[in-house]
């Protein structure tokens, strides 16, 4: 995923409120969702870089630290504390519109100190001889002792991501994943990555002896959200919208599920907000299965004329109470 400003991917400003950062991720998703835009490869990239964004930029931690340092105070095992001692106020303002540090800058910055002490032309070190290696790699993120372009001589999982859809992530799915190992860039290895139906977002999945030396590699799995179903625990939820002849009538209409479409039975006189339960249609689990919580959303027509104008009047007649009757504070 490329580095762009997670802010711009979203079109907000650096002091939008969660609000506004909500409303402008679900119009970025609902144009470029994939379902929406089947075969759009920049569709789908922008879709991932807007969930990224929204995902950061929501979390009240992962934000501070990436308005401070960029995308380099998101890296796993990241020390704010350490970087902030090591880097100068001028490269502190360059981290917070999205660049990262690197080795160079520290070996400038402990130049600029040097050259103010007392003997400084006695000292012919670097700042990995003032450093601790292990100060080094809490700095960027690494695993304490390792030798940046060299792989270690001891085991050493290595840790990194995968995105998946939401329908991936209930289904399961196979992914193939490319990746070099830390300083052997000559030879890209490919691997076929099963990922488990029911997966969380968040969640980690190990493979065995793929990682360093022969440690293992693990993926967090990150998943995209859906523009139309979330989940809770084991059950999903989704938002239904029906007629007002569907929900006064009754009726059967065709409802998505993780397991194909279903035909939902709509009772006559259902009301708006009215929650009907699917069993077994969630998170599917060899022991128990989630449920596909259904919420009714009773829509009014959307076109306008004097005859409809007419009927919708008509039909107050026929309250035997008033909606709001007997609401209080």
């Amino acid at each position: 995923m490329a580095d762009r400003d997670l802010y711009e991917v979203l079109g907000v400003s650096r002091t939008a409120s969660e609000p506004e950062i909500r409303k402008a991720y679900r119009e970025v998703a609902r144009m470029s969702h994939p379902d929406r835009n089947p075969g759009d490869r920049r569709a789908e990239e922008t879709f991932k870089q807007a969930t990224h964004a929204k995902e950061v930029l929501l979390n009240k931690k992962k934000r501070a630290l990436y308005d401070e340092f960029g995308t380099v105070g998101l890296r796993d095992g990241f020390d704010p504390n350490l970087y902030r001692a090591y880097g100068s106020p001028g490269r502190r303002s360059a981290a917070s519109a999205g660049s990262v540090y690197s080795q160079n800058d520290l070996q400038d910055l402990f130049n600029n100190m040097r050259g103010k002490q007392p003997n400084s032309d006695q000292w012919t070190g670097n700042f990995q001889d003032f450093v601790s290696p292990n100060v080094v790699d809490s700095i960027f993120g690494r695993t304490p002792g390792a030798q940046p372009g060299k792989a270690r001589s001891t085991r050493r999982d290595l840790v990194s991501e995968i995105r998946v859809t939401f329908a991936e992530s209930i289904r399961g799915v196979e992914k193939e994943l490319s990746f070099n190992l830390p300083g052997d860039h000559s030879k890209e290895r490919v691997l076929r990555v099963r990922i488990p139906a029911g997966v969380t977002n968040g969640g980690r999945v190990r493979l065995k002896g793929q990682g360093a030396d022969g440690g293992d590699l693990v993926l967090q799995v990150n998943v995209d959200e859906h523009p139309f179903f979330t989940r809770d625990g084991d059950n999903l939820h989704v938002t239904l919208p029906i007629t007002l002849a569907e929900a006064y009538q009754g009726a059967r209409v065709p409802l998505p599920t993780a397991d194909g479409e279903v035909m939902l039975t709509i009772p006559p006189g259902t009301q708006s907000g009215a929650k009907l339960r699917l069993r077994g249609k969630g998170v599917v689990k060899t022991d128990q299965s989630g449920d596909l919580i259904v919420t009714i959303q009773v829509r009014i027509p959307d076109g306008r004329s004097d005859q409809l104008d007419a009927l919708v009047e008509a039909f107050s007649q026929y309250y035997t109470t008033l909606p709001r009757s007997g609401m209080r504070f």
